[in-house]
């Protein structure tokens, strides 16, 4: 696999207001999560940034642990749909869950949680998986004004020259986010992409098999289906592996990635220590300071005043942390009044 070129600055996409707004009773977004004990503070992080710069959506949270849903349920949260294992555990889910790690299983458990949103709440205009650990910076709606008509839209990795190799193991395409319409194509690519990772997905990268968790049944969709479309933007699913391809500036209050807004970026390998520290990525260090200050600093903040709400309010859900012990000293990162130290 080659590398992945880095697009040339481009224009801003014009987003139509019905792609923003919704038409008629429709919502604009229905978008889908799962949520752990341990990627909690990284989710009410995530979806903080999402009520910030979204429209009209409704996230809907695949709680995979009980205190997941005891916290959630006693928190008014606009836009926010709660589902417990329970309601969508079926005999070949269960099947599943026994047969793999709990990380594997929260693995599977994307596309069919997705699968479960596009056929039980159809009613909007676009649905999109996110993983716990994005964090958004502009409005996503950017993503899909791209090609409207699009069936099924997908993120390309787009490594940088230091994560070139991973293509061979972690596959082309970044499944952090897998955005679609609900049509025919959309709902035979996302259901058979469920029922593929119930039958194997596997915690361990398989690359004879070109396999990684979910990740590499996407790989041949723009072959297989009409209608697919690589996002454009390098604003989507900006991350480790590819930004030191950009030049990060800000316009005002915007970060921008070589002249494009940054929408949203996958804080992949980031460790939570304690409230006010931070290994910013137990893989990579980041050397460019304006990445840390500008991207990675005020998600911090966000995390830290999410851990903040939690202790004070639910002193008992002690989950989320890693023991620093265990964790190689690549980046820590503390906050303070002052900021990072």
């Amino acid at each position: 696999m080659t590398g992945f070129h880095p697009s040339p600055p481009m224009r801003e996409v014009k987003v139509d207001s019905s792609i923003r707004k919704g038409v008629g009773h429709m919502d604009a977004f229905h978008f889908s999560t799962v949520v752990s004990r341990d990627h909690l503070y990284k989710f009410l992080a995530m979806r903080s940034s999402l009520q910030e710069h979204a429209g009209n959506y409704k996230l809907f949270v695949l709680c995979a642990d009980k205190a997941v849903y005891d916290v959630l349920k006693a928190i008014p949260f606009p836009n926010l749909v709660l589902v417990q294992l329970n309601e969508i555990e079926d005999d070949a889910l269960l099947k599943a869950k026994a047969n793999r790690l709990f990380h594997a299983y929260c693995w599977t458990l994307k596309p069919v949680f997705l699968n479960y949103v596009l056929n039980t709440f159809p009613d909007a205009g676009y649905f999109a998986h996110l993983d716990a650990d994005l964090f958004f910076y502009a409005d996503p709606a950017a993503i899909f004004a791209e090609k409207p008509t699009a069936s099924l839209f997908l993120t390309h990795h787009r490594n940088s020259k230091a994560f070139e190799g991973f293509y061979n193991i972690t596959g082309i395409y970044n499944t952090g986010f897998v955005g679609c319409r609900r049509d025919d194509t959309s709902l035979a690519a996302i259901g058979e992409w469920a029922q593929k990772c119930i039958e194997h997905c596997p915690i361990k990268e398989e690359p004879e098999h070109k396999l990684f968790g979910d990740q590499r049944y996407v790989e041949d969709w723009p072959q297989r289906y009409e209608r697919v479309h690589t996002v454009v933007s390098i604003g989507a699913n900006a991350a480790l592996w590819n930004i030191t391809n950009y030049k990060v500036s800000r316009k005002g209050k915007q970060v921008c990635l070589n002249g494009v807004p940054l929408i949203f970026y996958h804080f992949s390998g980031l460790s939570i220590i304690s409230r006010y520290e931070y290994n910013l990525c137990w893989y990579y260090h980041i050397e460019d300071q304006k990445i840390v200050s500008w991207i990675y600093h005020p998600y911090l903040e966000r995390l830290s005043a999410a851990i903040g709400g939690v202790q004070e309010h639910f002193p008992w859900f002690k989950w989320g942390f890693s023991n620093p012990k265990e964790l190689p000293h690549t980046h820590r990162y503390v906050l303070d009044a002052g900021g990072g130290v």
